[in-house]
């Protein structure tokens, strides 16, 4: 399947999304895996864990909502390719714990 295809999927049958909506960042990176061949990587979605949503207000077992990808980051060295939904941050540097 194609990486749109399998977030789609993960996002409606895990997650209750109604769909998905990739920004333009997102869907050029996606362009950019295919190419390079990384297509068939798996997905690990990157959201926050407060709700099933992208919204941490959301609580419960919300659907029908559209899932915003703002971005998409490959891990190829682990071996998979992974979303960003919403405002999630991929930096592992918090307030407690800055990069040194």
């Amino acid at each position: 399947l194609p990486i749109v295809e399998k977030i789609r999927i993960i996002a409606q049958k895990v997650y209750g999304a109604q769909d998905i909506e990739l920004s333009p960042t997102a869907q050029s990176q996606v362009d950019r895996y295919t190419r390079q061949g990384f297509g068939n990587l798996p997905i690990c979605m990157a959201k926050t864990h407060l709700s099933l949503s992208h919204q941490p207000e959301r609580k419960g077992v919300p659907t029908g909502f559209i899932l915003p990808i703002s971005d998409v980051r490959a891990s190829i060295g682990a071996g998979f390719i992974y979303p960003l939904v919403g405002t999630v941050s991929a930096e592992y540097s918090t307030p407690s714990f800055p990069f040194l």
